[in-house]
């Protein structure tokens, strides 16, 4: 049944963009190749979102700008500011890489080196670049599942452009961001402040007996600059600057809570999360000739992470990365290559109250990545090596070939291999193990996509598939002693179908499909939170100063750790499949202002995300933009 179902997901339509911003035939990309490149020439899976498309849906928030990506399940413990997960196709959380701008994201205190997608804003940002499949080759380790690029905003044109953005909804929600941009003489700007508050709501399931009803509140501030300056017409430098602060409360440890003539005796406010981020890079670039620049950057990313129970700090996680690297990009006619060396220092400081790590790492990774083009072939290649302190070098690499078969008619594929490197955590807590070896994982994937000329339009319908198939070895799990070991191995297929139609130039309809079966190879049991079956529609019009869009979106039952209804674990389940209706519409009324009003989970279906977690029930978002 699984190859009938390949077979049928291959040969059924799709569309090669994701829902949040169709592909334009030209949009250019700069994750996959590490250089501006044409989306639609690469062999790889690409989705783009638009930021002020999301901001306008009511997402204004990464997480939620992510929901809709196929194959990327987001996984969230709760409304904003609770811990969320990022499942890139079919692989666990901790192998998906994010990066700002190109700089490195995923935690290095984290037990297991994953992002913590559930307090960024988007205020700052301008579009987010998802590249699913093994991308090792190009960025290192974590890198097994895909990669996340978030690309802030930069200078426009002009001595100075102002946004303003506010917006308030329910849950005694209010954000905003506000900012300036421009050009003045050779020096290219950007700043940005953007913040938001929620009352939140109970984060703990109605069915459960610790729900109390008490609101889980979040908040979360962030300055964002992004600084050009041109000394001569060949060189200039640059500086990337963004500090976010973020709280949120969360449920006691103590289940139910206690209480005194039938009243709770703790404080809730007293129990808080709380995740800081700091990242600054400085930089140049040498265009040496009109087909070779070079550039060198050099920074660091602090976070900054602590829970509080009852007033008292229970647990901390401090972690550093120092960073370096130089690259040399060369293009001449179809030829395009970059090579590039790089340098980074982990250390860390993490108190549980009952473990301590307290440790550091050295990192050096140098790689090589080519693109060529002919008639309508594109073929890339990169290959990587990286050399850790804890366990000697790691090779990774990645080939992919691209074909337009007609001018309405592509098919493309790639194979990669990928790895991730055990953390400071894994290798240094009291259980952990210093002769840890690397997470190794291989993936080959082949797609098709096609326009076809309907409704009067030479794009009236676009379609297409994909299919991926993806092998981890050497795991890190617990083996019988209760210590980290290399005894895992997992496999994960998965396959996508999209469809777009344009039966009117004002109007899009989309679905897409994407069918995950990942499995633990030594249990035999499906891995935890990849639904089997995620659906997703959507409606949108773009109709001279409105637009609107309606999306519905189906994900199915999925393997969790299951809590009953006293909060007791009961050990691995089944976490029931659930629907969420969503729809957006926005009027730009005068020149530079535009007003949206959002609403989620229409039908106020209870469900949750994550078992023992509930999904934010019906709200709504109003907001209003302003630019000059």
């Amino acid at each position: 049944m699984r190859f009938v179902l390949k077979a049928a997901l291959l040969a059924a339509t799709a569309l090669s963009a994701s829902p949040a911003l169709a592909q334009d035939e030209e949009t250019i990309v700069v994750t996959a190749t590490r250089q501006p490149a044409e989306a639609d020439r690469l062999p790889a899976d690409i989705d783009i979102i638009d930021v002020d498309t999301a901001i306008v849906r009511g997402q204004s928030n990464l997480a939620d700008a992510l929901t809709g990506t196929p194959g990327l399940n987001v996984s969230r413990s709760g409304g904003f500011g609770q811990q969320t997960s990022l499942f890139s196709g079919g692989s666990n959380s901790n192998h998906t890489l994010v990066l700002l701008d190109g700089i490195r994201l995923n935690d290095a205190a984290s037990p297991g080196s994953a992002f913590d997608a559930g307090q960024d804003t988007l205020g700052g940002l301008s579009r987010i670049e998802v590249v699913q499949g093994p991308m090792s080759a190009l960025y290192g380790s974590d890198a097994l599942g895909g990669v996340i690029n978030i690309l802030p905003r930069r200078g426009g044109e002009g001595p100075i452009n102002g946004r303003l953005d506010v917006f308030a909804g329910s849950f005694g929600s209010l954000g905003g961001s506000a900012g300036i941009d421009g050009a003045v003489g050779r020096l290219r700007y950007a700043i940005t402040g953007d913040a938001f508050v929620t009352d939140g709501y109970d984060l703990v399931p109605e069915r459960m007996s610790t729900h109390t009803g008490d609101e889980d509140s979040a908040e979360s501030t962030t300055l964002t600059g992004v600084f050009d300056y041109a000394l001569t017409d060949a060189f200039s430098v640059d500086l990337l600057l963004r500090r976010r602060d973020a709280r949120a409360d969360y449920d006691s440890f103590i289940y139910p809570p206690p209480t005194f003539n039938e009243q709770r005796i703790d404080d809730p406010d007293l129990e808080f999360a709380r995740n800081d981020l700091s990242v600054a890079r400085i930089g140049a670039r040498w265009a040496i000739t009109d087909a070779l620049s070079l550039r060198a950057t050099t920074g660091q990313v602090i976070q900054e992470r602590a829970e509080t129970d009852a007033g008292v700090t229970t647990s901390s996680y401090d972690g550093e990365r120092r960073f370096s690297d130089v690259t040399a990009d060369w293009s001449r006619g179809a030829l395009s290559l970059s090579a590039g060396y790089e340098q980074q220092n982990e250390s860390v400081d993490i108190d549980q109250g009952f473990a301590t790590v307290v440790a550091s790492q050295d990192h050096h990774g140098g790689f090589l990545v080519g693109q060529y083009e002919v008639d309508r072939l594109t073929l890339t290649g990169a290959v990587r090596v990286d050399d850790f302190e804890g366990f000697g070098a790691e090779t990774t690499w990645r080939a992919g070939a691209s074909l337009q078969l007609t001018e309405n008619i592509r098919a493309y594929s790639a194979y990669g291999t990928s790895f991730r490197a055990p953390t400071l955590y894994e290798r240094f807590i009291y259980f952990g193990n210093p002769n840890l070896e690397p997470e190794r994982g291989q993936a080959w994937e082949v797609g098709a996509d096609a326009r076809v000329a309907a409704f009067g339009r030479d794009d009236g319908i676009e379609i297409g598939a994909l299919y991926r198939s993806l092998e981890i070895e050497d795991l890190i799990d617990f083996d019988s002693f209760f210590s980290y070991a290399n005894i895992d191995r997992a496999s994960v297929e998965s396959a996508e179908a999209r469809v777009a139609l344009r039966p009117l130039s004002w109007l899009t309809a989309r679905v897409s499909y994407v069918y995950t079966d990942a499995q633990d190879e030594i249990s035999d049991t499906a891995l935890l939170r990849r639904p089997q079956d995620v659906w997703s529609a959507a409606i949108d019009i773009e109709r001279g100063a409105l637009s609107g869009h309606l999306g519905w979106r189906r994900v199915g039952e999925r393997a969790d750790q299951i809590y009953g209804d006293d909060g007791f674990s009961q050990g691995v389940g089944t976490t029931e499949a659930y629907d969420v209706l969503r729809a957006s519409v926005a009027w730009s009324f005068a020149d530079g202002v535009q007003a949206y009003l959002a609403g989620d989970n229409l039908t106020d279906e209870e469900y949750e995300p994550v078992n023992g977690f509930a999904g934010a029930p019906s709200n709504v978002t109003i907001g209003v933009r302003l630019r000059n």
